[in-house]
């Protein structure tokens, strides 16, 4: 009886152990799966008056002239953020710590008209362009 008790108490929490294990493989599998995607790269996004950047990388892509900005642990956070037109950039931005490279930087004009700035590796300050890359 003993046994069985032990048995039942196991499998009670073997279920809740197995479903965060499965969530956090489904997780990972979603991240690694969006960021192999194309036209994908790695930034930081911060306001232009900002004093800080982010600690959290974030990853975006270009769609038309919405730049989607995707965030969290499993990058389903999303945040579209309509573009007008480019302000200032590229150039290099040295106090942003990113994996790939030196930090180059582009600022630009919200459709709400306020400007922002996101930070790239050097690799990808074309992708960050995006559909302004003829404007430049």
């Amino acid at each position: 009886m003993l046994t069985l008790v032990i048995w039942i108490i196991l499998a009670a929490l073997g279920v809740p152990i197995w479903l965060v294990v499965g969530m956090l493989g489904a997780a990972v599998w979603s991240r690694r799966k969006f960021r192999a995607a194309p036209g994908v790269f790695p930034c930081k996004v911060r306001q232009a008056d900002a004093a800080t950047w982010p600690r959290t990388t974030s990853y975006a892509r270009w769609v038309h002239d919405v730049l989607l900005i995707h965030g969290g642990p499993a990058l389903a956070r999303t945040v579209p953020v309509g573009v007008t037109g480019i302000v200032d950039g590229p150039t290099p931005a040295p106090d942003v710590k990113l994996k790939g490279g030196n930090a180059v930087l582009t600022s630009f004009t919200s459709d709400d008209s306020s400007v922002f700035e996101v930070a790239v590796p050097s690799d990808f300050d074309a992708a960050l362009a995006g559909p302004f890359a003829t404007a430049q």
